[in-house]
């Protein structure tokens, strides 16, 4: 996951009526601070909630997602899997209630602290950054779901399939799954809005939550602005996510590049159309005994 931003400490109303209405991608942060011991606590509820799929899917969409993983990608066989980004480890565990040995790398510190305690044997678990964390050796299968893949940076996302190719044995596999490009270009064309809140995912007392997007034509990419106004203080802190969008043939392309061929691609981790509008797309790529 990309490092944490700065939440730009200091800033008043006034600083927020005088915002810049041009903001550039990756300029003011890179995500929201998943790794901050804090949000992360406040994360990891998201996460296991059952009332959405918006941190992590629901555990009957996430057993659909594992018996196709299972059947399709790894043929029903004993796997070695790497899930980059593994949250608090609910993929990992299904994975290893069908006798894959599992290792999860993600950067946020409640939920990697869940996993362990929580995900059965046959799993471990790294806190890290995926861009500068050892991925290791050997795997079947190298995993990164739920289009986080679109919020690194150009250089992060090869790096980060770079080491994938790497850390697969020959004939080892990638499964990625990626926000479509229409799905992106939506996300940075959406109206502001706001809401308030007692408690909840950005601070633990009472405050607004002021949100809107921006489309970078030139870069492609969307642009989330968050400001969170203390409603005791007036004090405000921003956090900025920016989202890289690309077609199909781009992503295969960056895959080709980086050793991997046949690459198949997928409406869902199904394998199948579950609505006219699917805003991921699922790729799966092989690395050949000989690149």
């Amino acid at each position: 996951m990309p490092a944490k931003n700065d939440p730009a400490e200091g800033m008043n109303l006034l600083d927020l009526f005088q915002r810049d209405m041009t903001p550039k991608p990756w300029a003011e942060g890179e995500k929201i601070p998943w790794d901050d011991p804090e949000f992360s606590q406040r994360m990891l509820k998201e996460h296991l909630s059952q009332k959405h799929d918006a941190a992590s899917r629901r555990k009957r969409i996430i057993k659909k997602h594992v018996d196709w993983i299972h059947r399709t990608v790894l043929n029903g066989q004993p796997s070695c899997i790497l899930d980059l980004g593994c949250g608090p480890g609910l993929y990992t565990a299904a994975l290893a209630g069908l006798g894959h040995v599992c290792r999860g790398i993600d950067f946020s510190p409640a939920s990697i602290d869940y996993a362990v305690k929580a995900s059965p044997e046959g799993c471990t678990y790294t806190l890290g950054d995926i861009r500068a964390t050892d991925f290791r050796s050997g795997y079947d299968l190298v995993m990164f779901i739920f289009g986080e893949f679109n919020v690194f940076r150009p250089q992060d996302a090869t790096l980060i399939l770079q080491k994938s190719f790497a850390a697969l044995q020959p004939g080892g596999r990638i499964l990625l799954e990626i926000q479509t490009f229409d799905a992106v270009y939506e996300l940075g064309n959406q109206p502001a809005t706001w809401y308030s809140a007692k408690k909840e995912l950005f601070a633990d007392d009472p405050h607004l939550c002021l949100m809107e997007s921006f489309w970078d034509e030139e870069q492609q990419a969307a642009i989330e602005r968050y400001y969170i106004v203390d409603v005791i203080s007036g004090n405000v802190r921003r956090y900025a996510s920016t989202t890289l969008a690309y077609h199909e043939d781009e992503i295969i392309s960056m895959l080709t590049r980086s050793g991997f061929r046949g690459v198949e691609t997928y409406p869902t981790l199904t394998g199948k159309n579950v609505s006219q509008v699917s805003s991921m797309l699922v790729l799966v790529a092989e690395k050949c005994h000989s690149r």
